[in-house]
Parts: C-alpha cells; sequence; structure tokens
C-alpha cells in the first residue's frame, strides 16, 4: 500500500475536489422517499437482502421491490441516513450522519455489493477509516491522523 496523506481524506477534501457528492437534505426529502411512510420491509432471497412492499397480508411481496432513493431521519431535522436502490437491491451512493447532520460515512454498492473506496469520517471531517473494496485493503487512522492499522481485508 503506498503512503497515505489523511488530510486528502478529509471530507472537505473529498467534496471540493469531487471525488463524492453528497446529496443535501432538502434534495433527498424533496426526491426521495420516507422510510416512514412506506409499507417496506427486508426480505431475504439468495443470500441477497431486498427492500419490497408488503402484501396484503403483511407479508413481502417478492415480486414488488422498491426502486428510488430511501431515507430515515434521526428527528425533524436531520437525516440518519439516504441510499440508493434499484429492484430492491442497494444500488449506488449509501450515505450515514451523525445527530449533528455531519456526514458519518460514504459508500457505494453495486447490486448490493460495496465497491470501490468506502469512507468513514470522525464528526469533525477528519478520515476515520478507508475500505478499498476493489483492492480489499483497509486503513484506518485516530482522530490526529495516524494510521492505526492498515491491511488486507480477509474474509
Amino acid at each position: 500500500m503506498e503512503p497515505i496523506d489523511p488530510s486528502k481524506f478529509s471530507l472537505d477534501y473529498l467534496l471540493e475536489n469531487k471525488v463524492i457528492t453528497i446529496l443535501s437534505k432538502d434534495y433527498v426529502i424533496e426526491h426521495g422517499t420516507d422510510w416512514d411512510e412506506v409499507d417496506i420491509t427486508e426480505c431475504i432471497m439468495n443470500r441477497l437482502t431486498y427492500l419490497c412492499y408488503r402484501d396484503n397480508w403483511r407479508n413481502p411481496d417478492f415480486s414488488k421491490r422498491f426502486s428510488g432513493v430511501l431515507y430515515e431521519k434521526w428527528d425533524d431535522l436531520n437525516l440518519w441516513y439516504y441510499m440508493h436502490l434499484k429492484d430492491g437491491l442497494r444500488d449506488g451512493i449509501e450515505v450515514h450522519f451523525y445527530k449533528s447532520g455531519k456526514v458519518l460515512n460514504y459508500r457505494v454498492l453495486n447490486n448490493g455489493r460495496l465497491v470501490g473506496k468506502n469512507y468513514v469520517w470522525y464528526e469533525n471531517g477528519k478520515i476515520d477509516a478507508i475500505n478499498d473494496w476493489d483492492q480489499r485493503e483497509y486503513v484506518e487512522f485516530d482522530e490526529q491522523g495516524n494510521i492505526t492499522k492498515q491491511g488486507k481485508m480477509e474474509y
């Protein structure tokens, strides 16, 4: 693994250099669907977790899978997370937030599986961890930017 400059993985740096894009709360609420306002549930098929609408008997209807941006809120002020789904599978960007509204993590999924670089930040915006799912490598940092762990993912 190459030497890592933690400042190049701060939330501000990645946003300013257009490495990642975070949707605004207003955009998510206007264009997304609040999980609490739809009758969907997780359903597992072929070891993948889908989000499906429920049928008249309140059971998952595997033929009716959710597509779009789904979100939940911590409270009336801040988002807890938003995720993109296609045919019931997480597919695209998923972002979680601290209760304060600051970004906690950013990850990318393709057909329900993590891909690319996924980031976790401390609440102050400094990098906490990077997982590179394509290279199967990870790096963890303390709040001063020092590497505390790194290596190959094993599973």
